[in-house]
């Protein structure tokens, strides 16, 4: 969006999480950026992380690459940089006074990238704003860490209590992911709701596409997939409740359990170790396969190949996954808190994340009468062409040249 002398919008992004495996907050600085290059003539983007500044090129390459293989064009030592990175920050991090450094090295980059594009806005993705020069936005997609502080490591436990509530005093504009998100900043840190943007994520067109026989069959061959089976898709980490899923789906028939092997799909998360015993159980009974991480190409023919998804995650502030199986035409059944019936829009099977009793109950329905869950899907499909990107990179848009514009 140009101002008054017909002057591009300048956005400065910490593109810290920009790197393999994406997290969620990875993949949503990610996409939201792409839909933001596709508007180069409405804004102008810049980005740093902890070892460099990116001018407008050179974000356009790193964003080409964060998915992809890696541009033979990229330097060599820029390179080996950008991909032993997240391996060192797991390390440096356990280093007394670690945090504290970085943080004053990021200031630095801030102060460094905001001298070099006057006027620009700050749009933080990840929580916790620098120091900068100009106005700054920051995005927060939960409060986990208030509500359910034993889901966290120590480390980021601290980094969030230490420097969240500053950060939203002094943020311009806060936005976040859903009305439950909304509700929870304002309750907890008595934000004036005015201050706060609810933008939605996007579900991926690849979701929504409908693949065919052979598509499917490819992936389903790559992954050894069982004819039918139920999915979960989740980061393997307390708050997820795989250790609930996991109990209620042992207490299902042996029949139920042989038609419908369960699948799980994700990375090693913080505190996996509680379900280590139950998933080999299962696995070593032929009724659970475990695939670790799957890169974004796969997943949309994962969900399409399933007969139903579950997720019963004990607090989310969005939940990608119920929108992702929903897009796809999959029977969903999810946890009935937080901001998850506000994603489902009640086309979903809902159950206590908290009940091992409830969960199982709503695996009997979902998986026992399949028919009556698939009338849902048409619906639940419709709802989930709501969560679009370029809806919420025009949000951020809108949001920065409000900002702009007070300046």
């Amino acid at each position: 969006m140009n101002d008054g002398q017909g002057q591009s919008l300048k956005l400065l992004v910490d593109v810290t999480s920009l790197h393999a495996p994406l997290t969620g907050i990875g993949r949503y600085t990610l996409e939201i950026l792409l839909q933001l290059d596709q508007l180069s003539e409405q804004v102008e983007l810049r980005g740093f992380n902890d070892h460099r500044h990116y001018e407008p090129q050179a974000l356009r390459r790193l964003l080409s690459s964060v998915d992809g293989p890696q541009e033979a064009s990229t330097p060599l030592h820029s390179s080996l940089v950008q991909r032993a990175w997240p391996l060192a920050k797991k390390v440096i991090k356990h280093i007394p006074g670690a945090r504290q450094a970085r943080a004053s090295l990021q200031n630095k980059r801030i102060a460094n990238a905001s001298a070099q594009t006057a006027g620009s806005i700050y749009w933080q993705p990840n929580f916790i704003l620098g120091k900068s020069r100009g106005p700054a936005m920051v995005s927060v997609y939960d409060l986990s860490h208030v509500r359910h502080p034993h889901f966290h490591p120590p480390e980021r436990l601290r980094w969030l209590e230490s420097g969240l509530a500053n950060t939203l005093e002094r943020a311009e504009h806060i936005m976040t992911v859903s009305q439950f998100s909304k509700a929870e900043i304002v309750d907890v840190y008595g934000v004036p709701a005015e201050r706060i943007s609810v933008i939605y994520p996007g579900v991926a067109d690849s979701f929504q596409r409908r693949y065919s026989e052979d598509e499917l069959a490819r992936v389903k061959k790559q992954y050894n997939l069982p004819p039918q089976y139920l999915l979960s898709l989740g980061t393997l980490e307390p708050r997820k409740n795989l250790k609930g899923l996991l109990q209620a789906y042992a207490r299902l028939s042996p029949a139920l359990r042989k038609h419908y092997p369960l699948v799980l799909v994700g990375g090693q998360g913080w505190n996996h170790g509680e379900t280590d015993g139950l998933i080999a159980q299962l696995e070593s009974r032929g009724e659970l396969l475990k695939l670790g991480y799957v890169p974004q190409t796969n997943l949309p023919q994962l969900y399409q190949n399933a007969s139903a998804f579950a997720y019963v995650s004990l607090y989310e502030g969005f939940g990608m996954p119920i929108a992702e199986a929903m897009a796809s035409g999959v029977p969903v059944m999810i946890s009935n808190c937080a901001s998850m019936p506000e994603v489902a829009g009640g086309f979903a099977e809902e159950v206590d994340p908290l009940d091992i009793d409830s969960i199982t109950r709503g695996l009997n329905n979902l998986l026992g009468d399949l028919d009556t869950a698939s009338q849902r899907c048409e619906a639940a499909r419709q709802q989930s062409g709501d969560f679009c990107w370029r809806k919420a990179a025009d949000s951020i848009i809108d949001v920065a040249s409000g900002l702009h514009k007070s300046v």
